[in-house]
């Protein structure tokens, strides 16, 4: 590659196209990591309830950048077509499989799939996150999160054939789970908790759950069931002025049982 742009100047020194060249590496490299803190800057922005003024944004981005991994990964969390978001998360995990969004994208699958109920994909999308991404901090979360909704697959004939046991203290059952609903996500509590306040001020039943190391969800309400969940989203819609979707609540730390002194 280098013989190929000193050629392209003739007449000029080996010094000096050593210099062009660093010259050239110098604009490119701020302007591609530039690209990339605009576009992880633009994710947090749709996390904060500005989904609609990033929206507007996004048709330029699309072309000026149509195969950057961090675009698609913008235009598939603002896409309101949720088969669309989910060809474009494939796409990303498919063709770039070592960028940043790759295994975000992966888990934004198993968020699909399992929130679907689709038992057979998303367990199959939890195999390959386990396979592709075993490292993934979000890693956990998926498990969890197909656990609650749908199960996770019985790996021998003794276990599926054991005795249904009673539930271990913490671990809510299907008829125990309750939902809530997830209105943005953000690296730091302090700004969760911030966010977080603006819906107490309205009265509403606001909670900031961490799910995941430097990831805090703020949600609203809590909810018996998925359907009832499902059957106030519109109007948290309204509310939030976002797209808030469904997420099991975490089960209450057991309380532990106080024995009286003898």
């Amino acid at each position: 590659m280098r013989h190929l742009i000193c050629s392209t100047i003739p007449k000029r020194s080996a010094m000096g196209a050593r210099a062009g060249l660093m010259g050239l590496a110098l604009v490119v490299t701020p302007l591609l990591f530039g690209q990339q803190a605009a576009v992880r800057a633009k994710i947090l922005a749709v996390a904060e309830g500005h989904a609609e003024d990033v929206r507007r944004e996004l048709p330029s981005l699309l072309a000026a950048y149509p195969n950057d991994p961090g675009v698609l990964f913008l235009s598939a969390i603002l896409e309101r077509d949720g088969n669309k978001a989910l060809e474009t998360y494939h796409r990303i995990v498919r063709q770039y499989p070592h960028s940043e969004w790759a295994d975000d994208s992966q888990w934004r699958i198993v968020q699909y799939y399992a929130l679907l109920r689709d038992t057979l994909a998303a367990r199959q999308a939890l195999g390959e996150y386990q396979q592709r991404f075993p490292l993934s901090e979000f890693l956990i979360h998926a498990q969890n999160l197909v656990q609650s909704t749908v199960g996770l697959e019985q790996t021998s004939p003794q276990r599926a054939a054991a005795p249904a046991s009673s539930p271990q203290r913490g671990e809510p059952t299907e008829s125990q789970q309750r939902y809530t609903l997830q209105i943005g996500a953000y690296s730091t509590k302090e700004v969760a908790d911030q966010e977080a306040a603006k819906y107490r001020a309205q009265r509403l039943r606001v909670e900031v759950i961490e799910k995941a190391p430097s990831l805090f969800a703020v949600t609203i309400g809590d909810y018996s069931s998925r359907a009832a969940a499902e059957k106030a989203r519109p109007l948290v819609e309204q509310q939030c002025n976002c797209t808030p979707f469904i997420i099991p609540k975490p089960a209450e730390p057991a309380t532990p049982v106080k024995r009286s002194a003898k």
